[in-house]
């Protein structure tokens, strides 16, 4: 008997599949019940329980060798590394046939193992059932993976041509896209509806030209509104609306840029006649305010840029007599105008000479008052007696009047002025204190070390003024609601050792202690 590969399974040839028992319908003796019923004195329940018996064995090894069949198909239909039913895409389509390969061959091996030809007959006819339901399930993953592959590569393809497109949105790349596309949808989907095949390819070539588009509109907004008009037909009626809508006005602000630069340095005349010929009112409006703003910040830069450059001028002249090299060649060759060059050739001829204190008091109440704008101007009054030494602190103090510490030594500055005309009101003394303060500040700067600006004051006043007799501030008596007394004069002496702003301080603490106690 010989073993065939057909639509329904294995079968024996000549054989009617008739299901498990399809042999019974004509009776088969083996030859040792032919033997038995050749005995006499047989009764027949013996003999039909013999019949019964052998029927039973068959059945047995048939099913026997069905389930090693079955599990065997059960590791090929759903292992979890390997299994047909768990394989997708393009490893899915040879599914079927693999199948129908176990059938034919562990099937036809199981089946030569059976012992006669009953057995055969009963277990290729349970493989034919079983081979209808196994084929057919399989039958239905491999389409399904089928269509997935399909699916997934239409959509892949699609996508690697917009970014194709995308990254050069060029005439090449954009022919290269529309047959790229055409073959990825029409080629893929052969037998589908022919309308909605091109409605599906329309929409991937839409995408495809409104990527590009974008693209373009990142670099360049004005051409690409122009090709968004002229792609119109292209982009369809929502990608062309989106994209206008969006490349308008980056567009308007680009081709106002351009016209930005190309009228900035024109003169007034020629502006005006170049601003005429625009269409756009508010584009012309909004023009003219650009390029005045503009021209107010180069002149206030060129401004700045000037004064930054006497200044720089002027630093290095100073530093120069001040190291005592200072020439008049170095005066000539500085860039500076006459009148500069004739304030430092003053300045030249002042080397060696004294400071004024009136000098350094005028400026310093000139700094602190705010009424120097530039450093050149400290420098200016070292030919009306202000000392070099001087000079260098006070250009220090101003190059540093933007920094918070800097406004609390002018305050402390002031405060040395006042204490001397409330002491004193000598000259010299409260150019000494001056002096002192700075130079203390100078060196404490240049430790590195964090200080106290106001206690280096403290410290100066004590110094310099500590053994004049000064009436302290007495406490208002509103801060505090409640009646204070009179103070009597106190009288700073070298014993006392205490500043009489310390000394008003501990009055204010007592009186807040009093208050506190008395709620």
């Amino acid at each position: 008997m010989k073993v065939l590969n057909s639509k329904g399974g294995n079968f024996i040839k000549g054989l009617a599949a008739d299901g498990l028992f399809a042999a019974e319908a004509k009776e088969d003796i083996s030859p040792e019940l032919e033997k038995l019923k050749a005995l006499e004195n047989i009764e027949p329940e013996l003999l039909q329980r013999a019949r019964d018996r052998e029927e039973e064995e068959r059945d047995l090894r048939v099913l026997d060798a069905y389930n090693r069949f079955e599990n065997g198909l059960q590791d090929i239909l759903s292992n979890p590394e390997s299994g047909l039913m768990e394989l997708q895409a393009g490893d899915a389509q040879s599914a079927v046939f693999e199948v129908n390969d176990y059938f034919t061959e562990e099937g036809g091996r199981l089946r030569d193992t059976l012992p006669d030809d009953e057995c055969r007959t009963r277990f290729m006819d349970i493989l034919e059932s079983r081979c209808k339901t196994a084929v057919d399930a399989v039958a239905r993953h491999q389409s399904q993976e089928y269509q997935n592959w399909k699916e997934i590569t239409a959509a892949a393809t699609i996508d690697s041509v917009l970014k194709a497109v995308n990254l050069s949105p060029d005439a090449v790349s954009l022919m290269h896209g529309e047959r790229l596309l055409e073959g990825a949808i029409l080629r893929l989907y052969r037998g589908s509806n022919p309308e909605l095949l091109q409605l599906r390819l329309l929409t991937a070539k839409q995408a495809m030209y409104a990527g590009a588009l974008e693209t373009i509109g990142i670099k360049d907004s004005v051409t690409a509104l122009i090709m968004c008009e002229s792609w119109k037909d292209q982009l369809g009626e929502g990608h062309y609306g989106r994209l206008h809508e969006m490349l308008e006005p980056l567009a308007r602000n680009q081709h106002m840029k351009q016209e930005f630069y190309s009228l900035r340095d024109m003169e007034d005349d020629q502006l005006e006649a170049e601003l005429e010929d625009l269409k756009d009112a508010e584009m012309r409006r909004e023009l003219r305010e650009m390029i005045k703003a503009d021209r107010q910040l180069r002149e206030r830069a060129l401004q700045d840029g000037n004064k930054e450059r006497v200044n720089l001028a002027c630093r290095i002249l100073f530093k120069r007599f001040v190291e005592g090299v200072l020439s008049t060649e170095d005066i000539l060759d500085s860039d500076l105008d006459a009148e500069m060059r004739s304030m430092w050739l003053r300045v030249f001829s002042r080397k060696g000479e004294k400071g004024r204190d009136e000098s350094l008091i005028k400026v310093l109440q000139a700094l602190i008052n705010d009424d120097l704008s530039e450093e050149h101007h400290i420098y200016a009054a070292i030919p009306d007696g202000l000392g070099e030494a001087d000079a260098s602190m006070l250009a220090t103090l101003f190059m540093l009047k933007d920094n918070p510490e800097s406004r609390l030594m002018v305050n402390c500055l002031r405060d040395i002025g006042e204490r001397c005309e409330t002491v004193c009101g000598d000259l010299r003394d409260q150019a000494a204190a001056i002096r002192d303060f700075l130079q203390r500040v100078a060196v404490l700067v240049s430790k590195g070390e964090s200080f106290s600006v106001t206690k280096v004051r403290n410290e100066v006043l004590a110094d310099h003024f500590g053994k004049a007799e000064v009436k302290k501030e007495q406490p208002e008596t509103k801060a505090f609601d409640m009646p204070v007394e009179p103070e009597p004069v106190n009288r700073i002496t070298d014993e006392d050792g205490v500043d009489e702003l310390e000394a008003a301080e501990d009055v204010e603490a007592d009186l807040l202690s009093k208050k506190n106690d008395e709620e």
